[in-house]
């Protein structure tokens, strides 16, 4: 898997005529940047840091150097075991390795409940009736226990970014290292505090969570899933309502009043719960059937908390894309080609920010890419999906390039067969309107 990864990142270099060894004077350093929208981030050199900010596929990395002039993070240790990191718009206390507060400074909001603890790690029974791989029974969640963390230590101290770091003990046989990092808050717009747990992992039917409980009141939390929204209720009022304690889990989780709101973004681990105000991670399980190996060994888990105005909105659905989706650096020739490329967007979507251009693909009935088993479409064309990611009628314009020379555009099915042909303005525009959580499809014939 590795390989195949490796092998797609340089075909993707050498279509972009860009080079994944870092750059020099001659060959400057850009960003590639996979998303549909303007990216704005602190990305690592190989001598220092520099910062993306650009929209399309090739973003321009000013790079900063060693001495980091941008906007800063500190970190402190104010008494033993108790740390304050803060930025700009966000203060956070780590008091004996897990968040005692956490301060949205912009907002004046306390996101943690008072007096109680956030990135703590739990460790459950799991013994499931029947299935032990597939099923979880709810009664796992009365034999839960604290583990309790060593030493926390500062692992980073600069400008743009500080962490801090505990190793806890799970069992004789496992152990965890959790780490706390807060980033400058680049753009001024939002922040998230950052955490991951590297595991080692050698347990016997457990289930490894981490919980936080937050400062925020609904009956409902809302789940992403794929292209759209899951919401279940937080409360255990009816045995349907019970049987909803664990829900499938995108990229983010989110818990929202009216006026403010804090998503726990995600992006390897799948289950989630949310019980009155305490949100839960679920980690890492042990089952011994039907393979006594499963999920043994190292991991390396990434999530992040954060806090935002309002109810759950797309800043939460795009933060969570950049969370998943790291913009990683790369070189270019200054040949005036490749300078070009970098200001060409071929297909980019404005209005309505609920929307979301998730695929950009060759037509599957072309007849140069056809495999034969369908029938075949003469011509090219380039097929888009878009959807609606948060559950309201949405519209927006889709902008092509010249350079692609599109002649119509259809709206299709899932099976990309034509159902509608659409105005296509001279400038190579077309509107779109999408119903809520709507996925749809649209071939631009060239």
């Amino acid at each position: 898997m590795f390989s195949t990864g490796k092998k797609i990142f340089r075909d993707i270099f050498k279509v972009l005529l860009a080079s994944s060894e870092p750059g020099c004077k001659s060959s400057p350093t850009v960003a590639i940047n996979t998303l549909p929208w303007s990216r704005h981030e602190i990305v690592q050199l190989k001598d220092g840091v520099g910062i993306a900010e650009g929209s399309g596929t090739l973003v321009p990395v000013k790079p900063l150097g060693i001495s980091y002039a941008g906007p800063r993070v500190t970190v402190e240790q104010v008494s033993s075991g108790v740390f304050v990191l803060q930025n700009d718009l966000l203060r956070v206390i780590v008091e004996k390795g897990v968040i005692t507060s956490l301060f949205d400074r912009k907002n004046g909001r306390e996101v943690i409940e008072k007096g109680k603890k956030a990135n703590q790690f739990l460790i459950f029974d799991d013994k499931p009736l029947y299935w032990q791989a597939w099923d979880v029974e709810v009664y796992h969640l009365d034999t839960g226990k604290v583990l309790s963390c060593g030493d926390t230590e500062i692992s980073e101290d600069r400008p743009h970014l500080c962490s801090v770091v505990t190793k806890i003990k799970i069992s004789d046989k496992s152990w965890l290292k959790s780490t706390i990092s807060l980033g400058a808050a680049i753009g001024g717009t939002k922040s998230f505090v950052e955490c991951r747990a590297d595991v080692d992992w050698h347990e016997t039917m457990k289930f490894l969570k981490v919980e936080f409980p937050v400062e925020v009141r609904n009956t409902e939390a809302s789940y992403e899933t794929a292209f759209g929204v899951t919401r279940r209720p937080t409360h255990y009022n009816t045995t349907w309502d019970m049987a909803k304690f664990e829900v499938c889990c995108h990229r983010w989780a989110d818990l929202s009043e009216p006026a403010y709101g804090v998503s726990v973004l995600n992006d390897s681990k799948y289950g989630f719960s949310t019980c009155g105000n305490l949100m839960r991670l679920s980690l890492l399980r042990s089952p011994k059937a039907p393979d006594a190996h499963a999920d043994m060994g190292t991991h390396t888990i990434r999530w992040a908390i954060f806090p935002h105005k309002g109810t759950v909105g797309p800043a939460t659905v795009r933060t969570a894309y950049e969370f998943n989706n790291p913009m990683q650096t790369c070189s270019y020739s200054p040949d005036k080609a490749v300078v070009d490329s970098l200001s060409w967007i071929p297909v980019a979507l404005t209005g309505d920010e609920s929307l979301v251009l998730d695929t950009i693909k060759r037509g599957e009935d072309d007849e140069d890419v056809s495999r034969g088993d369908l029938p075949v479409r003469k011509g090219r064309s380039i097929v888009l999906r878009i959807y609606e990611a948060l559950g309201s009628r949405s519209r927006g314009v889709i902008e092509t390039a010249s350079s692609l020379k599109v002649k119509k555009v259809f709206k299709s099915n899932i099976l990309e067969d034509d159902c509608e042909e659409l105005d296509l303005e001279k400038n190579g525009t077309f509107a779109v309107e999408l119903r809520p959580f709507e996925v749809a499809t649209y071939r631009l014939e060239l």
